[in-house]
């Protein structure tokens, strides 16, 4: 290559870089200046990592219960202070009768119901097999079979006590997180789930909005190419989406006090490399929607589906084996897991690069697919 020609591609270089320069300072000039879309795009996120925070939880904090204790015994008064000592338990009621026992776990005014059988106390003292039957709310499981999982093991304290216990004994330890805190769980997934909303809203709109607006029509009278727009309209989405990210982080470390054992700029790589792969998808929608109407019920029929099959809720291995392939295409399950990996794991870049390379794949697809769709379905 001649000195001309090399002066020659370095100033078309620079003049496509102040292009792009100026695009996506428009895009973020004309999302921040709105008052109202600066609230949508910081108030949000944070009231709902909060509210994710501790209302999306499988821990059992308070179980209301009730007691039916026919046998009136100083055994099964024993066991009922055993339970009463444990701070989950609250008495929902005081049954006068078996009736009325089962109607207080049916009407859900219990979460479960403890009946002690009027002959507990003489199989105890004949040395036979004594029963106390608990009745759970399943239409919750998930708390019911915790809370019988909590009157199961205090009844075998107490059998351990009397000496009545099996020989083995089982210890339980949680690594990353040592008492089981679902928050942890599902306040790290947050940091991409909620941000994918954001950025997959604002990217889907970015060019269905302006064209049903009339001012597309006068961007592309401009001297810029459409690699140059779909690139401008790409750079604001991901950077609100970085931002959005590190508000979640944000209220895990300091509001909920998740303990972080990774490194920042890792953990933001992986964002920023989630984000661009959720951009691509989202204009290729906003560029082959006709509508506004279209990109918006678009956007939200791949949003659910993507989060519901990401691992944020319920492992991925808990679903049958023809949804997990389905996985397979979901780019926020990459993310979440390298992003929990990092966040609990202090993992580095080879240990999350088996998980990371599927996320840059995906967005290699999307992004020249978008391109694509960009230049043969809007110019």
């Amino acid at each position: 290559m001649s000195n001309s020609s090399f002066l020659s591609f370095m100033a078309a270089l620079r003049a496509s870089l102040q292009r792009l320069r100026a695009l996506a300072r428009k895009e973020l000039i004309t999302l921040l200046r709105d008052p109202g879309m600066r609230r949508i795009l910081v108030v949000p996120i944070i009231a709902q990592s909060i509210l994710f925070g501790y209302g999306a939880t499988f821990n059992l904090e308070e179980a209301p219960y009730v007691i039916y204790d026919a046998s009136r015994s100083p055994a099964s008064e024993r066991v009922i202070r055993r339970i009463e000592a444990n701070r989950i338990f609250v008495r929902a009621g005081v049954p006068q009768s078996y009736e009325a026992f089962e109607k207080a776990v049916n009407d859900g005014d219990a979460l479960i119901g403890l009946y002690f059988p009027d002959d507990f106390a003489r199989k105890l003292a004949r040395g036979e097999p004594s029963e106390i039957f608990v009745a759970a709310d399943a239409r919750n499981t998930t708390t019911a079979n915790v809370a019988t999982g909590y009157v199961s093991a205090i009844i075998e304290s107490i059998a351990r006590e009397d000496g009545t216990a099996g020989p083995i004994e089982v210890r339980e330890r949680y690594r990353y997180n040592e008492n089981g805190i679902t928050r942890y769980n599902i306040m790290t997934g947050l940091i991409l789930g909620l941000a994918m909303i954001q950025v997959m809203l604002l990217a889907g709109l970015a060019i269905s909005r302006e064209r049903e607006e009339g001012s597309f029509d006068m961007m592309l009278m401009t001297p810029l190419s459409p690699v140059e727009i779909f690139i401008g309209k790409a750079a604001a989405p991901i950077l609100i989406g970085v931002f959005q990210s590190f508000l979640i982080f944000a209220v895990c470390r300091w509001w909920f006090g998740i303990p972080f054992a990774g490194s920042l700029p890792l953990l933001f790589f992986v964002v920023a490399l989630f984000s661009t792969s959720i951009v691509g998808l989202a204009l290729a929608i906003s560029a082959w929607a006709k509508t506004l109407q279209q990109s918006v019920v678009l956007s939200f029929i791949l949003l659910l589906p993507s989060l519901v099959l990401s691992g944020l809720m319920t492992p991925v291995a808990a679903m049958p084996g023809w949804m997990q392939t389905l996985t397979i295409l979901n780019p926020v399950r990459y993310g979440i897991l390298t992003i929990r990996m990092i966040y609990f794991e202090n993992a580095g870049m080879s240990d999350i690069l088996p998980y990371l390379w599927p996320l840059a794949v995906i967005s290699a697809v999307t992004i020249p697919g978008a391109a694509w769709l960009f230049r043969n379905k809007v110019v």
